[in-house]
C-alpha cells in the first residue's frame, strides 16, 4: 500500500526518538489521532498490524502507521530490538493507494512562473531501505532523536534538541526521500520490464519515443533513463536488437526469403537490414542460414 499526500502543504516533523526493547517485549497498542508513526529497525525485529494487516518489520526496514487506526504488536521481540521512530503530520489531505501516483513532468512555462501546481508525494507504508542509505538513514535519525525509551532500564529521557527548525524538516524530508527511492528502484525496474515488454510485442511497428512515452504516461527522457539503467540500451537500440533476434530466427526456422523476412519483423529496406545484421551477427543473412 501507497499513502498519497496532496501537496501542498508538506507534511511536517513532529518529534523523534529511539527506543531498545528487550526479549519478550512487544510494542503497545494505540490509535494515534492525526499523527503518523515511522518506524526503522536497526538492530532485531517488530512484530507490528496495522488494522488487521500484520508486519515482520528486521533491520533496515520501514512502516509507516497512519493515523486513526489501531496498531499493536502482535509478538515479542525473539531478541534485544532496537528501532528509530518519529512523528510527523499533515494539515493536508492524504489517501491510501495500491499504486503510486505519478505526475507527469510538465514543461515549464513563462505564465507559470509564480504559481505551484498541486503535486503528490508517494510513500510506501512498508519496504526496505536501500543498503547503501541506510547509514545516512541511521545517522539522521539520530540527529533528530529527542526521547530515547530503554525498556532494559525502564527509562524514558527527553532532550532538548539544538538543531534549528528549518534544520529539522529538511533532515525530515531527507528520510522521505530515502524511503521513496528504496521504493522507486522496484518500481523503475518493474517499469522498464514493463516498457520491454511493450516493444517486444510491437517491434514490428514504426514506433518513435513519443509513442512509447505517451503509451505509459512518461516523459521521454524517463523512458531512455528506465531503459539505459536496466538494459544499457535505448528504446531504439532495443527495438533494433528484437527485430535482429526475431529475422535470426527466422532465417533458420522458416523458408521465407531473405527480403520477406526483413519487412517481417520491421526493416523496411533489404540492404540496410543485411549490412546491420552482418554488423551484428559477423554474418550475412544468408551465410547465417547456411551455416
Amino acid at each position: 500500500m501507497y499513502l498519497i499526500f496532496s501537496c501542498p502543504p508538506l507534511p511536517y516533523l513532529i518529534v523523534g526518538g529511539m527506543s531498545t526493547f528487550r526479549s519478550g517485549d512487544r510494542h503497545l497498542r494505540r490509535t494515534l489521532t492525526h499523527t503518523f508513526d515511522l518506524i526503522y529497525v536497526h538492530q532485531g525485529e517488530l512484530f507490528m498490524e496495522e488494522d488487521g494487516q500484520q508486519f515482520t518489520v528486521t533491520t533496515g526496514q520501514f512502516l509507516i502507521l497512519p493515523p486513526n487506526r489501531l496498531h499493536r504488536g502482535t509478538k515479542a521481540c525473539r531478541t534485544e530490538t532496537i528501532f528509530h521512530w518519529l512523528h510527523f503530520y499533515t494539515t493536508g489531505s492524504f489517501s491510501c493507494s495500491e499504486t503510486p501516483v505519478r505526475d507527469s513532468n510538465v514543461i515549464q512555462k513563462s505564465s507559470q512562473q509564480f504559481e505551484k501546481k498541486p503535486f503528490h508525494i508517494s510513500l510506501p507504508q512498508y519496504g526496505s531501505i536501500l543498503k547503501e542509505l541506510q547509514p545516512n538513514m541511521l545517522d539522521i535519525m539520530e540527529q533528530i532523536t529527542q526521547v530515547r525509551i530503554d525498556r532494559k532500564e525502564n527509562s524514558k529521557r527527553f532532550s532538548d534538541n539544538t538543531i534549528p527548525q528549518l534544520k529539522l524538516q529538511q533532515l525530515f524530508f531527507t528520510l522521505l526521500t530515502y524511503i521513496g527511492e528504496s521504493s522507486a528502484e522496484i518500481q523503475s525496474h518493474d517499469a522498464a520490464a514493463e516498457i520491454f515488454a511493450f516493444l517486444n510485442d510491437h517491434y514490428k511497428e514504426s514506433l518513435c519515443l513519443t509513442d512509447i512515452a505517451e503509451h505509459f504516461s512518461f516523459h521521454p527522457s524517463y523512458v531512455i533513463r528506465l531503459l539505459k539503467k536496466r538494459y544499457q540500451k535505448t528504446p531504439g537500440q532495443i527495438i533494433q536488437q528484437l527485430r535482429l533476434e526475431k529475422a535470426a530466427q527466422l532465417l533458420i526456422t522458416s523458408n521465407s526469403s531473405i527480403q520477406t523476412i526483413a519487412y517481417e519483423t520491421g526493416f523496411n529496406d533489404g540492404g540496410y537490414f543485411t549490412r546491420l545484421f552482418k554488423r551484428h551477427y559477423g554474418v550475412t543473412p544468408h551465410q547465417w542460414r547456411n551455416k
